[in-house]
């Protein structure tokens, strides 16, 4: 076996088929178009912005921190960071569902470790860390009031934030190289450094917010600045809803009634934030700003010949957030959490559910019923827990006049793991198959008629069909009972070229499959499992057909890998606590004030205006009474 070191460079410089890797060039527009977008914003941004600084580097910083704060009333040290953030998120956001639809519909990576996707990815979450290096440069150049500094370094939590995500996430980088080492080249997005990479990235959206948090006390938002607002939220939603990255594309490797559960504890966590962030109606501008991003990404990755990404709508789950907070007001966050959280668990579940079916993602089967019950008792707490959360989060924002108890936030935290960690034991029952194959003319496609043993197998299964990936694209077809245990389908079914087609079945805690076709993989030595007319076979556990890439190793990158994610999660999950906590300066200011109201004025104005130090530099004003708090009207019904 390779030394991991020896693995890394094999795989970055590895051939396929002898020949080296080429990629369209159209590809790497997806790197160059955001970079030439960002550079020509930025000489915009400096011609147009003021400045009497005479040094040239002070005077980049400041005339484009002006232009940005005269365009959104944020202060501009906040929205360099802010939106250098949220474009490489997006950036990043491309990467990853472009290498999950990749892995679904090509497989593994052979050629090249770096393939257009990982580039793609690492390019967004290095930009992370740019973000970070500007958020801090723009406020140290302006002395901006930050409560973190070292000596004349002014330090923005969210900034320093987002480099500690955009690390964390690229770190998983050569952790997950040792895993493939260990255990072979998985395609799963659920692997533990695959977590690590997805959590870390994600998280960089919470750094976004948090900056935007630390910013309002000296600002005046405009109505360009509250629009970045709603896009800032419509990003931690998108952010919460990468983990659904296989059921987006329909080939799920664990039990599917995590949809619901994954589904129900983003709409809770990021919406119920939302309404607080951004007051009335504001997990309906969230999710309006989560469908453009979603639909952009899909819609982009399609384009690159692959299959478009399915998403949850989320509008029924904001609606009935919507309700709660006009019903009893967002005042007390425990009681908002509870009540917004129930609702999204009930409402908004009923609401997924019919999206799923109707929209085509995962339509309703003849023993969906069986999912109710589970469901119910899972994802309804899942959202439950998960809206408490994201109610104490929303201390970034504001207080409130009733802190969230950390007991609350410590028993949320536990439900929405015990939610999450039930339904991941994968079950192998003791199931016999004798599959018939009836072949096209051209050999390419193939019916199926499959007969199981016992009988009542596959009685009141969630699925039970032909399951077929990694061809070009992938398909799933129901099989119909004809006869007590004997099952067919009339569609056609790919046999033949790079498909891997296989009968699934899940029911209960089970999750197997019996091979129909897959073709020779000369890389990982594994021979091919031809289409026969008539084949006998155990069902195993579906990931040993779907990632038969794996294979058994020593116990030790296990080990590091599930201990290493859990303890990133917990540090980064720590430190948006704490900078949270500590943004929040106005626990004793209870006056709120609705957009159209009165707000203090941002803290920082040009030297036209004739608020200047007498050296051009922009400096806080000093006040004499605590500023008022802007405020989005989250404590009111109105």
């Amino acid at each position: 076996m390779l030394h991991p070191m020896v693995h890394f460079v094999a795989q970055a410089v590895a051939t396929t088929d002898g020949k080296n890797e080429h990629w369209p060039s159209t590809y790497w527009l997806v790197l160059g178009v955001p970079l030439a977008f960002y550079m020509a914003c930025s000489l915009l941004l400096n011609a147009f912005g003021h400045s009497d600084q005479k040094n040239p580097i002070r005077y980049f910083f400041d005339s484009i921190s002006n232009a940005l704060e005269r365009m959104t009333g944020i202060a501009g040290w906040a929205m360099a960071g802010i939106l250098t953030g949220l474009l490489f998120l997006l950036v990043a956001a491309i990467g990853l569902y472009w290498d999950v639809a990749w892995h679904v519909d090509f497989g593994r990576d052979i050629g090249t470790l770096f393939t257009p996707p990982h580039v793609t990815i690492l390019f967004g979450l290095g930009g992370l860390i740019f973000a970070s290096v500007i958020s801090i440069s723009f406020a140290t150049a302006q002395e901006a009031p930050t409560k973190l500094r070292f000596g004349n370094l002014r330090v923005p939590y969210g900034g320093l934030l987002l480099g500690v995500m955009g690390l964390a996430a690229i770190a998983a980088f050569p952790l997950d190289n040792l895993w493939h080492w260990a255990y072979g080249l998985d395609v799963t997005l659920w692997s533990p450094t695959h977590l690590q990479l997805v959590t870390g990235g994600s998280m960089g959206t919470f750094a976004v917010v948090l900056l935007l948090a630390e910013a309002l006390p000296f600002s005046k938002p405009k109505p360009f600045g509250r629009f970045w607002m709603v896009v800032a939220c419509g990003a931690l939603l998108t952010a919460t809803t990468t983990y659904l990255g296989e059921f987006d594309f329909r080939v799920p490797q664990f039990n599917p009634i995590y949809l619901p559960i994954l589904t129900m504890a983003a709409a809770g966590f990021a919406l119920v934030f939302a309404r607080i962030a951004l007051g009335k109606w504001g997990a309906v501008k969230a999710v309006v700003a989560f469908l453009i991003i979603r639909t952009t990404v899909s819609g982009l990755v399609a384009s690159l010949h692959h299959e478009f990404a399915m998403f949850p709508l989320y509008l029924p789950s904001a609606l009935a957030i919507e309700a709660a907070a006009w019903w009893i007001g967002t005042e007390n966050r425990l009681k908002f959490g509870l009540v917004a959280g129930a609702l999204v668990g009930t409402v908004g579940l009923i609401g997924e559910s019919i999206w799923y079916s109707v929209s085509g993602w995962f339509p309703a089967g003849p023993n969906s019923a069986q999912l109710i019950l589970p469901t119910i008792l899972l994802a309804t707490p899942a959202a439950i827990a998960a809206a408490v959360l994201g109610a104490g989060f929303g201390k970034a924002f504001h207080k409130g006049r009733r802190s969230m108890p950390v007991g609350a936030l410590v028993a949320a935290g536990a439900v929405l793991l015990a939610a999450l960690f039930i339904p991941l034991p994968r079950n192998v029952g003791n199931v016999q198959t004798n599959i018939k194959l009836t072949p096209s003319a051209d050999g390419k496609t193939g019916t199926v008629t499959v007969q199981v043993t016992p009988a009542d197998a596959a009685n009141k299964a969630i699925f039970f069909g032909i399951a077929s990936w990694q061809g070009g694209g992938t398909r799933r077809v129901l099989l119909n009972e004809t006869s007590p245990g004997v099952y067919t389908e009339s569609t056609p079914i790919p046999i033949a070229g790079k498909w891997k087609s296989m009968v699934a079945l899940v029911k209960g805690s089970w999750n197997m499959a019996a091979p129909i076709y897959l073709p020779a993989d000369p890389f990982i030595h594994a021979r091919a499992i031809p289409a026969v007319p008539e084949r006998d076979v155990a069902m195993v556990r579906n990931t040993k057909l779907l990632l038969r890439e794996q294979h058994g190793g020593p116990a030790w990158p296990s080990q590091l890998g599930w201990t290493g994610l859990a303890l990133s999660v917990t540090l980064l999950v720590g430190l948006i606590a704490y900078s949270a906590s500590k943004i929040d300066n106005d626990d004793d200011d209870a006056s709120y004030h609705p957009y159209d109201s009165g707000h203090r004025e941002p803290a920082y104005s040009s030297s036209r205006n004739g608020s200047t130090n007498g050296n051009g530099l922009w400096r806080p004003e000093p006040a004499t009474v605590p500023a008022t708090r802007w405020n989005p009207g989250g404590l009111t019904r109105s």
